[in-house]
């Protein structure tokens, strides 16, 4: 049996097309677990579930707040426990992903809506936040932000 030579190139074409949609799709599994696991976190954090957000945050976890103030994993889980910081809305837009192998950045802006004691705050950030993949998935390691005017 003889195929026409533009059956074979539309052939040839969907082959190549197929192959390159596998070799790109790890990557966007990756950028969607990645955008998850920020989410998660972000949930985690508004709905006070510190349990979660344990498993969502890398041992070796460097929080640095939008005034500058750094918290360790366990510093920033102590502040949370106590009450003395509450998040009550995190609205991130602007989110950008990179991955390098088992390391994914996430870039974004955030609407904030914090109660740090008795003051409710109300302010825009942008922010860089490192996660590292492990056999779980993604873990923060670190996370920048910086207070938008």
């Amino acid at each position: 049996m003889r195929l026409a030579p533009c059956f074979l190139f539309l052939l040839l074409g969907l082959t190549l097309a197929s192959s390159r949609l596998v070799a790109q799709e790890p990557a966007a599994v990756g950028r969607e677990a990645l955008l998850a696991s920020n989410a998660a976190r972000f949930t985690a954090m508004v709905r006070d579930d510190l349990p979660s957000l344990d498993t969502l945050l890398a041992p070796e976890l460097t929080y640095i707040h939008s005034d500058g103030a750094l918290e360790s994993k366990a510093q920033f889980l102590a502040t949370l426990k106590t009450g003395q910081l509450r998040y009550q809305a995190i609205e991130p837009t602007d989110l950008k992903t990179r991955l390098y192998g088992g390391v994914g950045v996430v870039t974004g802006r955030s609407r904030m809506r914090v109660r740090v004691g008795s003051e409710l705050l109300r302010f825009s950030i942008r922010f860089t936040a490192i996660y590292r993949r492990t056999a779980r998935g993604w873990v923060l390691v670190a996370w920048q932000a910086t207070r938008l005017p």
